[in-house]
């Protein structure tokens, strides 16, 4: 099953979820407040012994996904 990245407005956490593909577009709740978090895009990222993945160097750039430095006023 692969690994599917989420981040939740309401308390400003990262955090991933192993997943069927049959359930990759639905939300995940969050694990600290438990609203239901957004999935964010991710690298591709396998092993094998037969084919080596390009070497991709880490994005000093902003994220796709613009954060507030503090988490929403709806989070209680």
């Amino acid at each position: 099953m692969p690994i599917y990245e989420y981040y939740c407005t309401g308390c400003a956490l990262d955090f991933e979820v192993m997943r069927p593909v049959t359930k990759s577009d639905d939300p995940a709740d969050c694990k600290h407040c438990g609203k239901p978090a957004e999935r964010q895009l991710s690298n591709f990222a396998f092993k094998s012994n037969t084919f080596t993945a390009p070497k991709f160097k880490a994005s000093l750039e902003k994220p796709l996904r613009a954060r507030d430095s503090k988490p929403s006023e709806e989070s209680g």
